[in-house]
């Protein structure tokens, strides 16, 4: 019960970005945090400031369970949460300046550089603030790694967007595990303030109707499992089939796929099934992932290569 009035599923929303006075049921400044751990900094600037709004984003189940429950245990009503990548939910699920600040409490700073493509503030992230956050709205960057600070400024400052302060050295008590944890081990924490001065432009990729196509040949369906092992590359992602399930009644066949939009990753089912007109591709309903070039590009090969008949 924990979950109901927090967690969000804006794969369901029948646009994208939402309407977030709609999700709140209120109008009031929107705050995004980006990785809310345990949802200890989250709960308590919700608790300070009721007259603004919260987003959060997490990808750990477990934390965002743990999140929940101290949200309920404070009965804080202006916090919902997201189980989604950080990066893409920014930039889909936010109109360009509608975000008063977005903040990062000390995410992972991949320090190695096969791993670099994997941090958070990159050229593609900073150009998302620049669109989402409203003028003068701010972007706070807490972290013990001085290294990827001075990276993160630097990404920031290319933008021409941001007046920029830090990275500096702050005290004061620690507002989060990962503050208390390395405070502890006597390292020092760095905070980095960008405020917008400039808007950029940023190309949203999760909009448009949900795909489908119907077949102009009749198929045999012992062959549509054939077609799992569909796979296809180009430069801004990827597709793959993986494999195949056939109801029990032989009615409708579900092939499970991947689908990349850059470093954004979705499973998902496509479901090929026969009606009074024939046989359509569609994405199946028990899933619902976005609406990604990369997803609507999978529903389109499937129909392709049946149509072709090259199982």
């Amino acid at each position: 019960m924990e979950f109901a009035g927090y967690l969000i599923e804006p794969r369901l929303f029948a646009g994208l970005p939402p309407d977030w006075r709609w999700v709140f049921g209120r109008e009031a400044p929107l705050i995004v945090e980006i990785g809310f751990g345990n949802g200890e900094f989250l709960a308590e600037e919700a608790a300070r400031h009721p007259e603004n709004d919260y987003v959060g984003f997490e990808l750990t189940l477990t934390c965002i369970e743990k999140a929940c429950r101290k949200f309920h245990a404070a009965g804080l009503a202006n916090i919902r949460v997201v189980r989604l990548d950080g990066r893409f939910g920014l930039r889909e699920l936010f109109a360009n300046g509608s975000v008063q600040e977005v903040i990062v409490n000390f995410p992972c700073p991949w320090p190695k550089a096969r791993h670099a493509e994997r941090r958070l503030v990159d050229e593609g992230f900073a150009r998302t603030l620049a669109a989402v956050l409203e003028p003068g709205g701010r972007f706070i960057l807490a972290t013990d790694a001085l290294s990827f600070t001075e990276e993160a400024r630097n990404n920031l400052a290319a933008t021409g967007c941001f007046r920029i302060r830090g990275p500096y050295e702050v005290g004061g008590e620690p507002r989060t595990r990962y503050e208390r944890k390395w405070r502890s081990k006597g390292l020092a924490i760095y905070r980095l303030v960008a405020e917008k001065e400039a808007a950029a432009a940023v190309e949203r990729i999760a909009e448009g109707k949900m795909p489908h196509a119907r077949l102009k040949t009749d198929l045999e369906k012992e062959d549509i499992p054939k077609v799992a092992g569909l796979k296809e590359v180009w430069p801004q992602g990827a597709l793959v089939v993986k494999e195949a399930f056939v109801a029990p009644q032989g009615d409708e066949v579900l092939l499970r796929a991947f689908a990349a939009d850059g470093e954004f990753h979705q499973q998902f089912f496509i479901s090929v099934s026969r009606d009074r007109k024939g046989w359509i591709v569609q994405l199946d309903g028990a899933t619902v992932p976005f609406r990604t070039p990369a997803v609507k590009r999978a529903v389109f090969a499937v129909a392709e290569a049946l149509q072709r008949g090259d199982q």
